[in-house]
């Protein structure tokens, strides 16, 4: 098929004597500019969400991005991850793949293992061609499952992923990662095309190949906890088989860090008003460091708050570095990978009643109600 199919061709020139290669995406671009500005216009203060398929460079500033119409093949499943990652560096970090597959009848399984690694997509939406056989999440048992367990940690993870966004408007560092952008150092990860960071510090490693129920995913050096049982692998810079049956996905937190949360809602709105905890994941050296971004989710001007967290020493220190949004939700729950035999919890140096659970050399504290609007100490015994 030749790059001009279906449309203008390539080596068409335009009035300035501009060649048409050149400019083709800038049209689908200045579709988005003026689709933007009519609606910050319309709704004054209010953040607009666009949805584009043709963009350029610079088009991050004002739509996101899904990658077209795939097909619901193996194969697009393993190209839609690394085309996640092409357009989080091309500066479009809101951006995903249609999961299941646009073109054609999806099956069960890959259905199941699709959706396991879209809900770590930034933009995460089940879409297909109309005439193509439904697949909406809830007509496979094991689709259902398969989204249920996936999506559950994706709502979990919202403040994470906002804070996230919020670092790659400021520095443009993409939300979905390839491990080469944290790793660049380890010549293994060079060409990791399947597993995905989200953030710096969950590793994803889904099933990309039919029939398979184990993944060799490749740990790199350092701790790394198993999302669900808090089990630890001492990542080696080398491959790790891990069990993976059809409603499982493999996730990752990453050792030396602090990741914020929310107990998980059925809308992103409701989510918003959940209490906070926070996932502090030691490395070797017993520490820990993380950092949240809050603002009001809706307007322009927004106030916000971005609040700097630590751990070491058995110690948690919430620090306030800028901004005045009021978070009005309390910091009610700790989940401390990695650190076990905690009998006792302080805040700013008086007892609580916190509830403290042990499972598998972690802890996890409950029943506390912290402020994250002022510097708190957090002390563990």
């Amino acid at each position: 098929i030749e790059l001009s199919d279906k449309t203008i061709e390539t080596t068409a020139k335009h009035a300035n004597g501009v060649s048409e290669y050149h400019v083709h995406n800038l049209y689908g671009h200045m579709e988005s500019k003026a689709t933007y500005d009519f609606m910050t216009k319309y709704r004054p203060n209010q953040r607009t969400f666009i949805l584009s398929r043709s963009t350029f460079a610079g088009s991050g500033a004002l739509v996101s991005h899904w990658t077209g119409d795939n097909s619901a093949t193996w194969k697009d499943l393993h190209i839609s991850i690394a085309s996640t990652f092409d357009f989080g560096i091309f500066g479009i970090p809101m951006v995903g793949a249609d999961i299941c597959g646009f073109f054609g009848n999806t099956t069960e399984e890959l259905c199941a293992r699709w959706i396991e690694v879209g809900a770590f997509y930034p933009f995460s939406r089940d879409h297909n061609a109309i005439h193509q056989a439904p697949q909406e999440l809830y007509r496979w048992p094991a689709v259902a499952e398969a989204g249920r367990r996936a999506l559950s940690i994706r709502y979990t993870l919202l403040p994470y992923f906002y804070t996230s966004y919020q670092r790659s408007v400021e520095n443009g560092w993409p939300v979905a990662r390839p491990l080469v952008f944290e790793f660049p150092n380890v010549p293994a990860v060079v060409d990791n095309d399947w597993q995905l960071l989200v953030g710096s510090s969950i590793l994803v490693s889904p099933v990309i190949a039919e029939g398979a129920t184990t993944v060799d995913a490749f740990f790199p050096a350092g701790l790394w906890y198993d999302w669900y049982d808090y089990s630890v692998t001492t990542g080696a810079n080398a491959n790790v088989c891990l069990s993976a049956p059809l409603e499982h996905i493999n996730v990752h937190v990453r050792g030396g860090k602090i990741l914020p949360a929310q107990e998980p809602a059925m809308t992103t709105a409701e989510s918003r008003k959940s209490d906070f905890h926070l996932i502090v994941a030691v490395d070797e050296h017993g520490a820990a460091a993380g950092e949240l971004y809050v603002d009001d989710g809706e307007t322009l001007n927004t106030a916000a708050r971005w609040v700097q967290l630590g751990y070491a020493n058995k110690t948690l220190h919430i620090e306030q570095r800028s901004g005045q949004f009021k978070i009005a939700q309390p910091l009610s729950k700790l989940v401390l990978l990695g650190v076990a035999r905690v009998s006792k919890v302080s805040v700013n140096g008086v007892s609580t009643n916190a509830s403290i659970k042990a499972v598998n050399g972690s802890s996890v504290v409950t029943g506390l109600s912290i402020d994250l609007n002022i510097e708190s100490i957090v002390t563990f015994i």
